[in-house]
């Protein structure tokens, strides 16, 4: 194996909001997503060559402390199933900042772990659950999972859904359309043990707000993707996150979570702009935009809604595909496949 390099690129991904059904009412931590061009992983790995005589080569990560140890913590959790997998260099030269609402330690996670698999010559998987569990990932929510091996809008009728490799539907958003990212420079979203222990709680959603979120999806957001409406799409898209919101203000306080969020989407509607949804805990949110130049009349509004430029904006287009794992062989011969 040496020699070889893999390169990994991922995007992002939304999710606004899991709807926390019941088996009765159905949709168990389901709910919607998308996942965009940028901002995305973009590693490369390749086995690490020998430190000297007698001396046996270790793992070396480059990259920002936090994700040195996520893929250092990966690694270890890996060798378990794949005891072949070489001490290996992997370099980070492109990051999803953690912890605001843009899927970051999922992406990294199933990118990891399917190069992982193909550097040792293994089929990268069969579903995507299963490189999940092979990445500690997926715990509640699918939408990211499916979202690196197939991109698009993501519907996640939940982990009750049967089968389950039928648990996501795919549906590409039209060329055009384009995301506002905001968030603020300075705040994070619900993660980690404080996240887990809230969900320990078993919190459910009364079946009418299930049937609501659940109705928004199949009755508006769908059709409206489908038919290529932008209109009824940024609107269901608003309405969702309000009722997901509404539902988990009681931990973030609001159904924006952060107050700078929640002053910038109050001024947005008043004038009559319509779409912004908190993905996750937040803080931040996606809006969506018709075309490339309706997101640049976006950003230069939001920019004069903060003139303590307190907030870090963004365009981004969906990404309608999995994320890309390549191979440069010794030879110089590429191989590369979409996920």
């Amino acid at each position: 194996m040496n020699g070889r390099s893999i390169q990994i690129r991922t995007g992002a991904r939304l999710h606004f909001g899991l709807i926390l059904g019941t088996e009765t009412t159905g949709w168990v931590f389901g709910g919607v997503g998308l996942m965009l061009q940028q901002p995305g992983w973009q590693l490369s790995l390749q086995p690490a060559e020998h430190s000297g005589a007698g001396q046996t080569a270790q793992d070396r990560v480059l990259g920002s402390p936090e994700a040195v140890t996520r893929v250092t913590t990966l690694l270890h959790r890996l060798r378990a199933a794949l005891p072949e997998l070489p001490p290996l260099h992997v370099r980070v030269d492109s990051e999803v900042p953690f912890h605001t609402g843009l899927g970051a330690g999922t992406q990294l996670a199933l990118g990891v772990a399917a190069a992982c698999r193909w550097l040792c010559r293994q089929q990268p998987h069969q579903t995507p659950l299963q490189l999940a569990v092979a990445a500690g990932r997926a715990e509640r929510s699918a939408i990211g999972t499916w979202g690196f091996d197939h991109g698009g809008f993501l519907v996640d009728r939940g982990a009750t859904a049967e089968p389950q490799t039928d648990r996501v539907r795919s549906l590409a958003l039209p060329e055009d359309w384009r995301i506002v990212l905001v968030r603020p420079r300075e705040s994070q979203g619900l993660s980690g043990a404080a996240e887990s222990a809230w969900f320990g709680t078993r919190p459910q959603m009364s079946p009418a707000l299930v049937g609501t979120m659940a109705s928004i999806i199949t009755e508006r957001l769908v059709p409206a993707i489908l038919d290529s409406r932008f209109t009824d799409f940024a609107a269901a898209l608003q309405d969702y996150g309000d009722a997901a919101g509404n539902f988990y203000a009681g931990q973030q306080g609001h159904i924006f979570a952060d107050p700078q969020i929640r002053r910038l989407v109050d001024q947005l509607r008043r004038a009559g702009i319509y779409g912004a949804a908190q993905s996750s805990w937040g803080p931040g949110i996606g809006i969506p935009a018709a075309s490339p130049d309706q997101a640049q009349d976006l950003v230069q509004f939001i920019r004069n809604c903060d003139p303590e430029n307190g907030l870090l904006v963004s365009i981004t287009a969906p990404c309608n595909a999995g994320a890309s794992i390549s191979r440069l062989a010794p030879e110089s011969r590429s191989d590369s496949r979409l996920v």
